[in-house]
C-alpha cells in the first residue's frame, strides 16, 4: 500500500533521500551534507515541499514540487518526482504527480516545469504522456583532465596581462579585495543576464548568495577563479567540489561582461581552472550549457566530450486541469 507523507529533517529520512537520489541518478551523485545545507538556506519566501513515498512501509521515491527560485514567474512551479529503480512501473511515480497536482491546485498553478536528461526514456515518456513539451536542452559534457593539451593556450595569460587583466582565485581575493563578495555577486547578476533559460532569471540577493553559495560544502575558494582588470572583476569560472567523488569537479558558472568579450578572457579562466583541476588531483571536469550558449563551443574546443543532455520541460495549465 502506497502513503505519501511530507518530509521532515531527521537524519534517517536525509539518508533515505540521498539515497533514492543517488539510486535514480548515478551520475549526479550527491551527499547528506549539501542537502541539509541547502534546506537550512532556502529563500523562505519561496514555495518549496518535499515528500516522501512508502510501499509497504518502505521508501520508495520522493518528490519536490516549489517555486523555481532560480526563474520566479508567479503561477509557474518545478515539479519532479524519483522513484527507485527497483520500484518502476508499479504506479508510484503516477502517485506522487498526482499528489503534487492536488497539493498545488490550492494556489492554482499555470506552468509546471520539469527536468530530466535524455538517455532516461521512462522519465521522458512519463513527462511526455501528462502533457509536457521540452523547451530547452542542455548538454552535459566532461574533461579527461590529464588529457587536456595547455600548449595552444601557453601565451594567453600573457597576452591578457599586457592588457592589464589577470586572473586570480578567491582564495588569493579574500586578502587583496575587502569588498571581494559583493564585487562577485555584482559580476555575477550581470553575468546571468546573457545565460540562456526559458523564463528570465531571477537574481539572488547579495544575502542569499552569501549564505547559500559562499558557505556551501561545496565552495572552492581556490578553484573559483575571477579575472581582474584593476581592482574590478570582470570575468569569471567557478569549480565546485563534488563530495562524493574527490576525483571530479563541476564547473558551474562561466561568463565574462559584455564590455570584456572576445578576448580570450573566457578561455584564460577556464585554462586556469583545468590547470587547478589537475594540481589538485582531479580527473573528470563535468559542466553543462544550454546547446546555443556559445560557452558549450568554447568547452568542446578545450576537449569537453559531449554527453546525454539534461532537458527542460513545461506544461501549461488551464483551470480544469490544475
Amino acid at each position: 500500500m502506497l502513503h505519501i507523507r511530507p518530509f521532515e529533517r531527521t537524519v534517517d529520512n536525509y539518508d533515505r533521500v540521498v539515497q533514492l537520489h543517488n539510486a535514480v541518478w548515478p551520475d549526479h551523485l550527491t551527499a547528506v551534507g549539501e542537502w541539509q545545507h541547502l534546506d537550512r538556506t532556502r529563500d523562505p519566501k519561496y514555495f518549496y515541499q518535499r515528500v516522501l513515498v512508502e510501499l509497504n512501509g518502505q521508501v520508495v521515491g520522493y518528490a519536490i514540487y516549489q517555486e523555481p527560485s532560480w526563474s520566479y514567474k508567479p503561477g509557474k512551479y518545478f515539479v519532479m518526482a524519483a522513484v527507485h529503480p527497483d520500484h518502476e512501473g508499479h504506479g508510484v511515480g503516477n502517485a506522487l504527480y498526482e499528489h503534487m497536482l492536488a497539493a498545488l491546485a490550492p494556489r492554482q498553478p499555470r506552468v509546471l516545469a520539469s527536468t530530466t536528461r535524455e538517455n532516461y526514456a521512462k522519465a521522458i515518456r512519463f513527462l511526455e504522456g501528462r502533457g509536457f513539451t521540452q523547451v530547452m536542452r542542455f548538454p552535459i559534457s566532461e574533461l579527461e583532465v590529464d588529457a587536456f593539451n595547455p600548449a595552444p593556450y601557453q601565451g594567453l595569460s600573457h597576452q591578457l596581462a599586457s592588457q592589464g587583466v589577470h586572473v586570480r582565485s578567491i582564495a588569493q581575493l579574500k586578502a587583496m579585495e575587502p569588498q571581494w563578495k559583493h564585487q562577485l555577486h555584482e559580476l555575477i547578476n550581470e553575468v546571468l543576464e546573457d545565460v540562456p533559460s526559458p523564463d528570465p532569471i531571477t537574481m539572488e540577493s547579495f544575502e542569499q548568495f552569501d549564505q547559500q553559495r559562499l558557505n556551501s560544502p561545496r565552495f572552492l575558494p581556490e578553484g573559483y577563479f575571477v579575472a581582474m582588470e584593476g581592482g574590478r572583476m570582470v570575468g569569471l569560472s567557478a569549480l565546485w567540489k563534488n563530495e562524493v567523488d574527490p576525483h571530479k569537479l563541476h564547473t558551474g558558472l562561466t561568463g565574462v561582461r559584455r564590455s570584456h568579450r572576445r578576448r580570450g578572457i573566457c578561455t584564460a579562466l577556464k585554462v586556469r581552472a583545468i590547470q587547478y583541476a589537475k594540481a589538485y588531483g582531479a580527473k573528470v571536469i563535468e559542466t553543462d550549457n544550454e546547446e546555443h550558449n556559445p560557452m558549450f563551443q568554447i568547452n568542446l574546443q578545450l576537449g569537453f566530450k559531449a554527453q546525454p543532455a539534461m532537458l527542460e520541460f513545461s506544461k501549461e495549465l488551464d483551470s480544469q486541469s490544475a
